[in-house]
């Protein structure tokens, strides 16, 4: 697990790209769902890119690193429907997007079950995986179809999610500094 918590700028990638994401959708809010969809699926494409790069950089250090690839697979499936979305409803793009939220998130909190097993007390990954499973379940329990009110569900979740793993891709540094202290030098 310590090789890959060295891959913590790739977490930070990830945070990143989630982080302007969600700016971005929040920055123009009355966004066609045509466009909502185009914009997620830009994400997800780059997001199952960076998480495919993970699994296979990491495949040596990281015990599950199928479930990492198992994540991108979604992705990259959950980008070409979004990318080829034609229909004129929101619910459906909720969904779409919520469905992908679960499946991170109960990757994200089994990886987070495994790096709190590693460094005691350890608990970003699981915040993160927490998140997006809240995320998810919330977009499919409370619809909503308005695109303004998609808009802020989605790239609020963009922020708070980019945010947090960028939280998590610091801890993971900071982990791996400390498991090699010559890397300080």
């Amino acid at each position: 697990m310590i090789g890959f918590c060295e891959k913590w700028w790739m977490t930070a990638a990830r945070g990143v790209v989630a982080l302007a994401f969600g700016m971005a959708v929040l920055a123009w809010p009355s966004l066609e769902h045509r466009t909502l969809a185009v914009a997620f699926g830009v994400f997800a494409l780059v997001d199952g890119l960076m998480l495919a790069a993970l699994a296979l950089v990491a495949r040596d250090v990281l015990e599950q690193w199928w479930l990492v690839l198992v994540e991108s697979c979604v992705s990259l499936v959950v980008a070409g429907v979004a990318l080829l979305w034609r229909a004129g409803d929101g619910i459906g793009l909720l969904a779409l997007i919520a469905a992908w939220a679960v499946v991170t998130g109960v990757v994200e909190v089994e990886a987070g079950v495994r790096l709190r097993r590693l460094a005691s007390g350890e608990t970003s990954l699981l915040l993160a995986g927490g998140l997006s499973l809240v995320v998810g379940i919330a977009l499919v329990a409370l619809p909503e179809s308005e695109a303004v009110r998609l808009a802020w569900a989605i790239g609020g979740f963009g922020v708070l999610y980019g945010a947090t793993l960028m939280l998590v891709a610091t801890r993971l540094r900071r982990l791996a500094l400390a498991a090699r202290p010559a890397l300080r030098r």
